[in-house]
Protein backbone atom coordinates (compact mmCIF):
# COMPACT_ATOMS: atom_id res chain seq x y z
CA UNK A 1 0.00 0.00 0.00
CA UNK A 2 0.98 3.94 -0.52
CA UNK A 3 -0.10 7.30 0.71
CA UNK A 4 1.39 10.58 0.56
CA UNK A 5 0.80 13.24 3.20
CA UNK A 6 1.27 16.52 3.19
CA UNK A 7 1.86 19.00 6.10
CA UNK A 8 0.99 22.73 5.73
CA UNK A 9 2.09 24.94 8.77
CA UNK A 10 1.13 27.82 7.97
CA UNK A 11 -2.93 26.43 8.32
CA UNK A 12 -2.76 26.68 11.73
CA UNK A 13 -6.00 24.90 13.18
CA UNK A 14 -5.68 26.34 17.00
CA UNK A 15 -3.74 25.87 20.61
CA UNK A 16 -3.11 22.91 22.08
CA UNK A 17 -3.78 22.79 25.86
CA UNK A 18 -0.83 20.78 27.38
CA UNK A 19 -3.38 19.71 29.77
CA UNK A 20 -4.87 17.28 27.20
CA UNK A 21 -1.83 14.92 28.23
CA UNK A 22 -2.84 14.89 32.38
CA UNK A 23 -3.71 11.45 34.41
CA UNK A 24 -5.74 10.03 36.81
CA UNK A 25 -4.90 9.03 39.82
CA UNK A 26 -7.62 7.23 42.35
CA UNK A 27 -7.64 6.19 45.94
CA UNK A 28 -7.84 2.65 45.18
CA UNK A 29 -6.27 -0.25 46.65
CA UNK A 30 -2.61 -0.40 44.53
CA UNK A 31 -3.25 2.97 43.01
CA UNK A 32 -2.62 5.84 45.41
CA UNK A 33 -3.16 3.34 48.40
CA UNK A 34 -0.20 0.40 48.58
CA UNK A 35 0.87 1.33 45.14
CA UNK A 36 2.24 5.00 44.77
CA UNK A 37 1.80 5.41 49.02
CA UNK A 38 3.04 2.19 50.36
CA UNK A 39 5.68 3.13 53.28
CA UNK A 40 6.42 -0.02 54.78
CA UNK A 41 8.14 -0.99 50.89
CA UNK A 42 12.07 -0.58 50.39
CA UNK A 43 11.84 2.05 48.08
CA UNK A 44 9.28 4.16 49.68
CA UNK A 45 10.75 7.68 50.96
CA UNK A 46 10.50 9.79 54.31
CA UNK A 47 6.62 11.08 52.93
CA UNK A 48 6.07 6.97 52.34
CA UNK A 49 5.94 7.50 48.60
CA UNK A 50 8.12 4.76 46.37
CA UNK A 51 10.49 6.27 44.79
CA UNK A 52 10.39 3.86 41.43
CA UNK A 53 7.06 4.70 41.38
CA UNK A 54 7.33 8.48 41.42
CA UNK A 55 10.28 8.21 38.84
CA UNK A 56 8.06 6.42 36.38
CA UNK A 57 5.34 8.63 36.12
CA UNK A 58 7.21 12.28 35.91
CA UNK A 59 8.95 10.26 32.81
CA UNK A 60 5.35 11.23 31.19
CA UNK A 61 5.51 14.56 32.98
CA UNK A 62 1.65 15.01 33.55
CA UNK A 63 0.71 18.53 33.52
CA UNK A 64 -2.41 17.85 35.74
CA UNK A 65 -3.51 15.13 37.77
CA UNK A 66 -6.97 14.31 38.87
CA UNK A 67 -7.87 12.25 42.57
CA UNK A 68 -9.20 10.51 44.45
CA UNK A 69 -11.71 9.37 42.26
CA UNK A 70 -13.44 8.02 39.82
CA UNK A 71 -15.62 5.70 41.77
CA UNK A 72 -14.29 6.14 45.09
CA UNK A 73 -14.44 9.74 44.93
CA UNK A 74 -18.21 9.80 45.31
CA UNK A 75 -17.69 8.55 49.17
CA UNK A 76 -14.60 10.04 49.76
CA UNK A 77 -14.28 11.94 53.44
CA UNK A 78 -11.45 14.46 52.64
CA UNK A 79 -11.19 14.92 56.41
CA UNK A 80 -10.20 11.28 57.22
CA UNK A 81 -7.24 12.53 54.79
CA UNK A 82 -5.67 15.67 56.87
CA UNK A 83 -3.64 15.89 59.65
CA UNK A 84 -1.20 14.11 61.80
CA UNK A 85 -1.00 10.83 59.85
CA UNK A 86 -0.84 8.68 62.96
CA UNK A 87 -4.60 9.71 64.01
CA UNK A 88 -6.06 9.30 60.43
CA UNK A 89 -8.19 6.12 60.14
CA UNK A 90 -8.55 3.37 58.36
CA UNK A 91 -12.25 2.95 56.67
CA UNK A 92 -14.65 0.48 54.40
CA UNK A 93 -14.68 2.01 50.85
CA UNK A 94 -18.48 2.62 50.75
CA UNK A 95 -18.41 2.03 46.63
CA UNK A 96 -15.85 -1.14 46.62
CA UNK A 97 -16.64 -2.38 50.02
CA UNK A 98 -13.21 -3.28 51.20
CA UNK A 99 -11.04 -1.18 53.90
CA UNK A 100 -8.64 1.18 52.61
CA UNK A 101 -6.34 3.81 54.70
CA UNK A 102 -6.09 7.66 54.33
CA UNK A 103 -2.16 7.89 55.20
CA UNK A 104 -2.09 9.83 51.16
CA UNK A 105 -4.59 12.49 51.56
CA UNK A 106 -5.01 16.23 50.35
CA UNK A 107 -1.49 17.47 51.74
CA UNK A 108 0.36 14.40 50.06
CA UNK A 109 -1.28 14.71 46.91
CA UNK A 110 -0.56 18.11 46.32
CA UNK A 111 3.12 17.45 47.15
CA UNK A 112 3.30 14.72 44.78
CA UNK A 113 1.65 16.78 41.69
CA UNK A 114 4.09 19.77 42.66
CA UNK A 115 7.00 17.29 42.50
CA UNK A 116 6.54 15.96 39.18
CA UNK A 117 5.35 19.38 37.50
CA UNK A 118 1.31 18.68 37.33
CA UNK A 119 -1.64 20.38 38.51
CA UNK A 120 -3.81 19.24 41.23
CA UNK A 121 -7.12 18.00 39.95
CA UNK A 122 -9.66 17.51 43.26
CA UNK A 123 -13.06 15.44 42.25
CA UNK A 124 -15.45 16.38 45.06
CA UNK A 125 -17.84 14.39 47.03
CA UNK A 126 -20.58 14.08 45.50
CA UNK A 127 -22.55 10.63 46.35
CA UNK A 128 -22.47 10.20 50.34
CA UNK A 129 -21.09 14.42 50.52
CA UNK A 130 -22.71 17.62 49.91
CA UNK A 131 -21.98 21.55 49.45
CA UNK A 132 -21.00 22.19 52.70
CA UNK A 133 -18.41 19.47 52.59
CA UNK A 134 -17.28 20.41 49.37
CA UNK A 135 -17.43 24.21 50.73
CA UNK A 136 -14.81 23.40 53.40
CA UNK A 137 -12.44 21.24 51.29
CA UNK A 138 -11.87 24.14 49.09
CA UNK A 139 -11.46 26.76 51.85
CA UNK A 140 -9.33 24.16 54.02
CA UNK A 141 -7.10 23.91 50.37
CA UNK A 142 -7.10 27.23 48.97
CA UNK A 143 -8.31 30.54 51.47
CA UNK A 144 -5.36 32.52 53.90
CA UNK A 145 -8.70 33.60 55.95
CA UNK A 146 -8.93 33.74 59.66
CA UNK A 147 -11.86 31.20 59.34
CA UNK A 148 -12.46 27.79 60.71
CA UNK A 149 -10.95 25.59 57.44
CA UNK A 150 -8.65 27.84 56.75
CA UNK A 151 -7.19 27.66 60.36
CA UNK A 152 -7.29 23.81 60.54
CA UNK A 153 -4.90 23.65 57.59
CA UNK A 154 -2.53 25.92 59.48
CA UNK A 155 -2.91 23.81 62.69
CA UNK A 156 -1.82 20.74 60.46
CA UNK A 157 1.44 22.65 59.24
CA UNK A 158 0.73 24.31 55.95
CA UNK A 159 0.64 27.99 56.54
CA UNK A 160 -0.02 28.65 52.57
CA UNK A 161 -2.63 27.50 50.89
CA UNK A 162 -2.31 24.90 48.75
CA UNK A 163 -3.80 27.24 45.88
CA UNK A 164 -5.93 24.14 43.98
CA UNK A 165 -7.25 25.31 40.88
CA UNK A 166 -9.53 22.46 39.29
CA UNK A 167 -12.11 21.52 41.05
CA UNK A 168 -14.95 18.66 39.43
CA UNK A 169 -18.43 18.22 40.66
CA UNK A 170 -19.61 14.26 39.95
CA UNK A 171 -17.90 11.35 38.50
CA UNK A 172 -20.02 8.99 36.85
CA UNK A 173 -23.63 9.61 38.42
CA UNK A 174 -25.04 8.74 34.90
CA UNK A 175 -24.60 5.18 35.66
CA UNK A 176 -26.48 3.04 38.16
CA UNK A 177 -23.17 1.55 40.10
CA UNK A 178 -22.45 5.24 40.99
CA UNK A 179 -23.26 6.23 44.59
CA UNK A 180 -25.52 8.96 44.17
CA UNK A 181 -26.77 7.89 40.51
CA UNK A 182 -29.37 10.49 39.48
CA UNK A 183 -30.63 12.32 36.00
CA UNK A 184 -29.46 15.03 34.26
CA UNK A 185 -31.65 16.90 35.63
CA UNK A 186 -30.59 16.84 38.77
CA UNK A 187 -27.12 16.76 37.74
CA UNK A 188 -27.27 20.09 36.03
CA UNK A 189 -29.26 22.20 38.49
CA UNK A 190 -26.49 20.61 40.56
CA UNK A 191 -23.61 21.81 39.01
CA UNK A 192 -25.08 25.29 39.04
CA UNK A 193 -25.23 25.75 42.52
CA UNK A 194 -22.44 24.14 43.69
CA UNK A 195 -19.81 25.98 41.09
CA UNK A 196 -21.67 29.00 41.44
CA UNK A 197 -21.09 28.38 45.41
CA UNK A 198 -17.55 27.74 45.12
CA UNK A 199 -16.45 30.22 43.06
CA UNK A 200 -18.34 32.96 45.51
CA UNK A 201 -15.35 31.21 47.88
CA UNK A 202 -12.90 31.63 45.59
CA UNK A 203 -13.18 33.18 42.09
CA UNK A 204 -9.93 31.61 40.41
CA UNK A 205 -10.78 28.32 40.26
CA UNK A 206 -11.67 25.88 37.07
CA UNK A 207 -15.06 24.32 37.52
CA UNK A 208 -15.50 20.65 35.65
CA UNK A 209 -19.31 19.35 35.41
CA UNK A 210 -20.14 16.20 34.72
CA UNK A 211 -21.36 15.57 30.94
CA UNK A 212 -22.32 12.63 29.29
CA UNK A 213 -20.91 8.85 29.69
CA UNK A 214 -23.41 6.42 27.72
CA UNK A 215 -23.50 6.83 24.20
CA UNK A 216 -27.20 6.98 23.57
CA UNK A 217 -27.64 9.83 26.52
CA UNK A 218 -24.00 11.81 25.94
CA UNK A 219 -25.43 14.32 24.20
CA UNK A 220 -28.74 14.57 26.58
CA UNK A 221 -26.57 14.83 29.87
CA UNK A 222 -23.86 17.54 27.95
CA UNK A 223 -27.00 19.59 26.81
CA UNK A 224 -28.49 19.52 30.17
CA UNK A 225 -25.79 20.72 32.07
CA UNK A 226 -24.67 23.23 29.28
CA UNK A 227 -28.29 24.60 29.70
CA UNK A 228 -28.70 25.26 33.77
CA UNK A 229 -25.07 25.70 34.49
CA UNK A 230 -23.27 26.55 31.48
CA UNK A 231 -22.31 30.79 32.73
CA UNK A 232 -20.79 28.82 35.94
CA UNK A 233 -18.43 26.29 34.99
CA UNK A 234 -15.45 26.02 32.64
CA UNK A 235 -15.36 22.20 31.49
CA UNK A 236 -18.14 19.45 30.22
CA UNK A 237 -16.61 16.15 31.48
CA UNK A 238 -16.78 13.19 29.37
CA UNK A 239 -15.57 9.20 29.48
CA UNK A 240 -14.46 6.94 27.26
CA UNK A 241 -13.28 3.13 27.19
CA UNK A 242 -12.93 0.63 25.11
CA UNK A 243 -13.20 -2.53 25.88
CA UNK A 244 -11.60 -6.02 24.36
CA UNK A 245 -11.65 -9.14 26.38
CA UNK A 246 -8.84 -11.43 26.41
CA UNK A 247 -9.55 -14.19 27.90
CA UNK A 248 -12.52 -14.75 25.60
CA UNK A 249 -10.18 -14.04 22.55
CA UNK A 250 -12.24 -10.99 22.04
CA UNK A 251 -9.55 -8.71 20.66
CA UNK A 252 -11.65 -6.27 18.75
CA UNK A 253 -8.79 -5.22 16.61
CA UNK A 254 -10.21 -2.81 14.19
CA UNK A 255 -12.90 -1.20 16.80
CA UNK A 256 -9.70 -0.46 19.37
CA UNK A 257 -7.43 0.89 16.73
CA UNK A 258 -10.20 3.32 15.83
CA UNK A 259 -11.25 4.35 18.46
CA UNK A 260 -9.67 8.22 17.73
CA UNK A 261 -10.88 8.66 14.65
CA UNK A 262 -14.54 7.21 15.82
CA UNK A 263 -14.37 9.22 18.94
CA UNK A 264 -13.05 12.27 16.93
CA UNK A 265 -17.09 12.77 15.63
CA UNK A 266 -18.27 12.60 19.06
CA UNK A 267 -16.13 14.99 20.10
CA UNK A 268 -17.29 17.22 17.12
CA UNK A 269 -21.54 16.50 17.89
CA UNK A 270 -20.65 17.60 21.61
CA UNK A 271 -19.41 20.74 20.24
CA UNK A 272 -22.04 21.12 18.63
CA UNK A 273 -24.31 20.79 21.03
CA UNK A 274 -22.45 23.35 23.28
CA UNK A 275 -22.35 25.87 20.70
CA UNK A 276 -26.09 25.50 19.95
CA UNK A 277 -27.36 25.86 23.87
CA UNK A 278 -24.24 28.32 24.55
CA UNK A 279 -25.76 30.37 21.86
CA UNK A 280 -29.55 29.85 23.08
CA UNK A 281 -28.50 30.80 26.50
CA UNK A 282 -26.29 33.99 25.29
CA UNK A 283 -23.46 32.76 27.34
CA UNK A 284 -20.42 34.89 27.09
CA UNK A 285 -18.11 32.02 27.29
CA UNK A 286 -18.60 28.55 26.27
CA UNK A 287 -16.91 25.92 28.36
CA UNK A 288 -14.63 23.31 26.83
CA UNK A 289 -14.61 19.32 26.58
CA UNK A 290 -12.98 17.56 29.43
CA UNK A 291 -11.90 13.33 29.04
CA UNK A 292 -11.44 13.07 32.74
CA UNK A 293 -10.92 9.65 32.01
CA UNK A 294 -10.22 7.86 28.83
CA UNK A 295 -8.28 4.66 28.14
CA UNK A 296 -8.68 1.07 26.44
CA UNK A 297 -10.03 -1.80 28.85
CA UNK A 298 -9.49 -5.80 29.22
CA UNK A 299 -12.77 -6.64 30.73
CA UNK A 300 -11.19 -10.19 31.63
CA UNK A 301 -9.31 -8.05 34.59
CA UNK A 302 -11.54 -8.42 37.71
CA UNK A 303 -10.41 -4.77 39.54
CA UNK A 304 -13.27 -4.49 41.38
CA UNK A 305 -13.22 -7.58 43.74
CA UNK A 306 -11.45 -6.68 47.05
CA UNK A 307 -9.02 -9.68 46.35
CA UNK A 308 -8.10 -8.36 43.43
CA UNK A 309 -4.01 -7.25 42.67
CA UNK A 310 -2.00 -6.69 40.22
CA UNK A 311 0.95 -9.29 38.86
CA UNK A 312 0.97 -8.79 35.12
CA UNK A 313 0.42 -6.83 32.11
CA UNK A 314 -2.92 -6.21 30.33
CA UNK A 315 -1.84 -4.09 27.42
CA UNK A 316 -0.84 -5.11 24.13
CA UNK A 317 0.99 -2.80 21.10
CA UNK A 318 -3.22 -2.63 19.76
CA UNK A 319 -3.78 -0.58 22.41
CA UNK A 320 -1.04 1.57 22.56
CA UNK A 321 -1.80 2.90 18.95
CA UNK A 322 -5.88 3.22 20.05
CA UNK A 323 -4.14 5.94 22.55
CA UNK A 324 -1.94 7.66 20.20
CA UNK A 325 -4.74 7.86 18.08
CA UNK A 326 -7.06 9.42 20.56
CA UNK A 327 -4.47 11.87 21.36
CA UNK A 328 -4.45 12.86 17.95
CA UNK A 329 -8.09 13.33 17.62
CA UNK A 330 -7.92 15.92 20.82
CA UNK A 331 -4.85 17.36 19.32
CA UNK A 332 -6.68 17.86 16.02
CA UNK A 333 -9.67 18.97 18.32
CA UNK A 334 -7.92 21.47 20.44
CA UNK A 335 -10.58 24.59 19.68
CA UNK A 336 -12.92 22.33 21.92
CA UNK A 337 -11.13 19.86 23.34
CA UNK A 338 -8.56 21.37 26.51
CA UNK A 339 -8.51 18.86 29.44
CA UNK A 340 -7.63 15.06 29.45
CA UNK A 341 -6.75 12.56 32.31
CA UNK A 342 -5.79 9.21 30.81
CA UNK A 343 -6.92 6.59 33.38
CA UNK A 344 -5.20 5.48 35.19
CA UNK A 345 -1.78 6.15 37.23
CA UNK A 346 -0.87 2.71 37.41
CA UNK A 347 -2.59 -0.79 38.22
CA UNK A 348 -6.19 -0.22 37.60
CA UNK A 349 -6.21 0.40 33.94
CA UNK A 350 -2.92 2.07 34.63
CA UNK A 351 0.01 3.41 32.38
CA UNK A 352 2.32 1.39 34.76
CA UNK A 353 2.06 -2.24 36.66
CA UNK A 354 3.67 -1.43 40.19
CA UNK A 355 3.97 -5.29 41.97
CA UNK A 356 5.84 -5.09 45.68
CA UNK A 357 8.79 -6.64 43.48
CA UNK A 358 9.27 -3.90 40.47
CA UNK A 359 7.67 -1.35 38.33
CA UNK A 360 6.68 -2.15 34.45
CA UNK A 361 6.25 -0.16 32.03
CA UNK A 362 3.27 -1.03 29.73
CA UNK A 363 2.70 -0.28 25.72
CA UNK A 364 0.31 2.64 26.73
CA UNK A 365 2.88 4.33 28.84
CA UNK A 366 4.97 4.57 25.66
CA UNK A 367 2.23 6.41 23.54
CA UNK A 368 1.40 8.83 26.23
CA UNK A 369 4.80 9.37 26.93
CA UNK A 370 5.94 10.16 23.24
CA UNK A 371 2.91 12.15 22.81
CA UNK A 372 4.14 13.95 25.61
CA UNK A 373 7.69 15.11 24.60
CA UNK A 374 7.38 14.98 20.67
CA UNK A 375 4.47 17.04 19.88
CA UNK A 376 4.39 20.78 19.34
CA UNK A 377 1.89 23.18 21.29
CA UNK A 378 0.19 24.58 17.51
CA UNK A 379 -1.90 21.98 15.54
CA UNK A 380 -1.74 22.08 11.65
CA UNK A 381 -3.71 20.95 8.57
CA UNK A 382 -2.43 17.93 7.38
CA UNK A 383 -3.97 16.08 4.79
CA UNK A 384 -3.24 12.44 3.00
CA UNK A 385 -4.85 9.89 0.20
CA UNK A 386 -4.48 7.18 2.03
CA UNK A 387 -6.75 4.16 1.57
CA UNK A 388 -9.71 3.37 4.11
CA UNK A 389 -12.01 0.62 5.06
CA UNK A 390 -15.72 0.43 6.48
CA UNK A 391 -16.54 -0.40 10.61
CA UNK A 392 -19.45 -0.86 11.76
CA UNK A 393 -19.55 0.14 15.81
CA UNK A 394 -21.30 -1.10 18.54
CA UNK A 395 -24.32 1.11 18.13
CA UNK A 396 -24.76 0.36 14.39
CA UNK A 397 -23.11 3.46 12.98
CA UNK A 398 -21.18 2.81 10.02
CA UNK A 399 -17.63 4.72 9.41
CA UNK A 400 -15.22 5.03 6.48
CA UNK A 401 -12.40 4.77 8.96
CA UNK A 402 -8.55 5.74 7.03
CA UNK A 403 -5.78 3.31 7.77
CA UNK A 404 -3.49 6.37 8.63
CA UNK A 405 -4.33 8.18 11.41
CA UNK A 406 -2.25 12.01 11.86
CA UNK A 407 -2.08 14.44 13.77
CA UNK A 408 0.68 17.55 12.71
CA UNK A 409 1.84 19.81 15.49
CA UNK A 410 4.36 22.58 15.43
CA UNK A 411 6.18 23.94 18.35
CA UNK A 412 6.17 27.61 17.91
CA UNK A 413 9.09 28.04 19.96
CA UNK A 414 11.50 26.39 17.97
CA UNK A 415 9.85 25.85 14.87
CA UNK A 416 10.36 21.87 15.02
CA UNK A 417 7.18 19.90 13.42
CA UNK A 418 5.75 16.78 14.48
CA UNK A 419 3.68 14.40 11.98
CA UNK A 420 2.24 11.53 14.42
CA UNK A 421 1.16 8.38 12.51
CA UNK A 422 -0.55 5.37 13.04
CA UNK A 423 -0.68 2.65 10.44
CA UNK A 424 -3.73 0.56 11.82
CA UNK A 425 -3.79 -1.98 8.85
CA UNK A 426 -3.49 -5.22 10.35
CA UNK A 427 -1.18 -6.61 8.09
CA UNK A 428 0.13 -4.11 5.51
CA UNK A 429 2.78 -2.09 5.46
CA UNK A 430 2.16 1.44 3.98
CA UNK A 431 5.22 3.32 2.31
CA UNK A 432 4.66 6.93 2.76
CA UNK A 433 5.64 10.08 1.71
CA UNK A 434 5.14 12.65 3.76
CA UNK A 435 5.66 16.55 2.71
CA UNK A 436 6.37 18.52 5.61
CA UNK A 437 8.08 21.48 3.97
CA UNK A 438 11.23 23.61 4.72
CA UNK A 439 14.31 21.72 5.92
CA UNK A 440 16.00 20.68 9.05
CA UNK A 441 16.98 16.73 10.75
CA UNK A 442 14.37 14.51 10.28
CA UNK A 443 14.17 11.26 12.36
CA UNK A 444 11.06 8.99 13.39
CA UNK A 445 9.94 7.46 17.05
CA UNK A 446 8.10 4.34 16.27
CA UNK A 447 6.28 1.26 18.23
CA UNK A 448 5.91 -1.52 16.36
CA UNK A 449 6.14 -5.21 17.01
CA UNK A 450 5.34 -8.08 14.37
CA UNK A 451 2.72 -9.12 16.66
CA UNK A 452 0.07 -6.54 17.11
CA UNK A 453 -0.76 -8.25 20.52
CA UNK A 454 2.60 -8.37 21.79
CA UNK A 455 3.00 -7.33 25.53
CA UNK A 456 5.16 -5.58 28.05
CA UNK A 457 5.92 -8.25 30.89
CA UNK A 458 8.34 -8.02 34.21
CA UNK A 459 10.04 -11.01 32.02
CA UNK A 460 10.06 -9.48 28.80
CA UNK A 461 9.67 -5.44 30.07
CA UNK A 462 11.05 -3.90 26.95
CA UNK A 463 9.63 -5.86 23.92
CA UNK A 464 7.07 -2.57 23.02
CA UNK A 465 9.27 0.29 23.19
CA UNK A 466 10.35 3.25 21.18
CA UNK A 467 13.21 2.69 18.16
CA UNK A 468 14.37 5.95 17.33
CA UNK A 469 16.22 6.02 14.35
CA UNK A 470 17.36 8.87 11.89
CA UNK A 471 15.31 9.94 8.49
CA UNK A 472 16.16 11.66 4.90
CA UNK A 473 14.78 14.35 4.01
CA UNK A 474 14.70 15.67 0.76
CA UNK A 475 13.43 18.91 -0.79
CA UNK A 476 11.36 18.93 2.16
CA UNK A 477 9.62 15.46 2.12
CA UNK A 478 10.55 12.02 3.88
CA UNK A 479 9.81 8.60 2.98
CA UNK A 480 9.09 6.21 5.30
CA UNK A 481 7.50 2.55 5.13
CA UNK A 482 5.03 2.30 8.49
CA UNK A 483 4.76 -1.40 9.30
CA UNK A 484 1.34 -3.38 10.14
CA UNK A 485 -0.50 -2.03 13.35
CA UNK A 486 2.55 0.15 14.34
CA UNK A 487 2.73 4.10 15.65
CA UNK A 488 5.21 6.48 14.40
CA UNK A 489 6.13 10.23 15.17
CA UNK A 490 8.15 11.86 13.21
CA UNK A 491 10.29 15.10 13.83
CA UNK A 492 11.41 17.46 12.34
CA UNK A 493 14.27 20.49 12.73
CA UNK A 494 13.40 23.75 12.21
Amino acid sequence: MKANIVVNPSRRIGTIDPLIYGQFLSRRRWVSVDGLHDPDHPNARADGLRQDVVAAVAETAPPIIRWPGGCTGTSYEWLDGVGPKDKRPNVIDAHFGYAVGNGFGTAEFVAFCREVGAEPHINLTTGTGDLREALAWLEYSNLDTDTKWSNLRKAHGHAKPFDIKFWQIGNEEWGPWEIGYTTAEHNGARAREWAKSLKKLDPSIKVLALGGGHHEDMLDWTSQVVEDAGEHIDYVTQHRYWNFNAKAGRDNYEKIVSAGYIEEQLMKALAGVIDLVASRRKLKRKPKLAYTEWNCRDQSHQEMTPEWRPTTSQYRLTDAICCANFINAMQRQCNSVTLANFAQTLNVVGMLVVTPEAVLKETVFWALEMQRHHSGNIAIDAWSDCDSFALETDHGQTYQVPYLDISATLDEATGKRFVSVSNIHRTEAIETEIDVGGSGAAKTYTLSHEDPFARNTFDAPDTVRPIEKSAEMRNGKVKLTLPPHSYTILEVGA
